[in-house]
């Protein structure tokens, strides 16, 4: 092991018993669940980049705050460490309705948070230009616009499911957007039909009057071009 928890008053009052790389990780970090007596606790090795460490902490402890997250204990900047509570739950890749409507009650919880930050500005992610998206663009100029502090990143594995309610994880893309970003990233992810995209629609608004399935099919297809663009580089990098 390659981190020295015993620096952390969290861990001097109590004894590891259990420490080891989870099975599952992420993009941007690595993961480990160390485990004391009476608690489990997330150990996030972050890897060094333009993300903004510190805000993605803030936003972790208000998500908490709401019932949304998990409980954020302690943000080494020095050393690349964000140390949380352990959240149980499943990932899962289909829904019932039952869980369609706790998710998108649970993101309209998110979207009502109030931080400052920077708008992200789409634009600059087709780089070179991206025909297909550019026009997506262009005719989202022309809906209306609803900024509020979006996830950004709400694909299954950053999603928990545990005793009828939903928690978020990892909130390093957290910024200013539309929300039908984040709208659209579920609608896609979970490959939501018709009548399920209008039932998730229905549930996050509570007013039928305020659905633009014109907008959610737009962003749906900047979401699909952004991961695209985004895994082709990744490889590439790693490669």
């Amino acid at each position: 092991m390659d981190i020295d928890l015993s620096r952390y008053a969290l861990f001097k009052k109590e004894k590891i018993r259990h420490f080891s790389l989870l099975p599952q990780q992420g993009y941007c970090n690595t993961n480990y669940l160390a485990i004391t007596e009476n608690t489990r606790y997330l150990i996030r090795k972050l890897q060094p980049n333009a993300l903004n460490r510190a805000f993605e902490f803030k936003v972790q402890q208000e998500a908490h705050k709401r019932n949304l997250g998990a409980e954020p204990f302690h943000y080494d900047a020095e050393n690349y460490l964000i140390i949380s509570d352990f959240l149980e739950g499943k990932h899962k890749h289909t829904l019932t309705p039952r869980e369609l409507r706790t998710l998108a009650s649970t993101l309209r919880n998110l979207h009502k948070i109030k931080l400052r930050t920077k708008h992200y500005r789409l634009k600059k992610d087709f780089k070179p230009k991206h025909t297909k998206a550019l026009r997506a663009l262009k005719k989202l100029n022309n809906e209306p616009k609803e900024p509020v502090l979006t996830h950004h990143d709400l694909n299954p594995k950053n999603i928990l499911f545990h005793n009828q309610k939903v928690k978020f994880i990892d909130w390093e893309y957290t910024g200013i957007n539309d929300r039908y970003f984040d709208l659209a990233t579920i609608a896609a992810e979970y490959r939501l039909n018709k009548r399920e995209e209008r039932y998730f629609l229905r549930s996050y608004f509570k007013n039928s009057a305020r659905i633009n399935l014109k907008k959610l099919h737009l962003y749906k297809e900047l979401y699909t071009i952004l991961c695209s663009l985004w895994f082709k580089d990744f490889y590439k990098k790693g490669s």
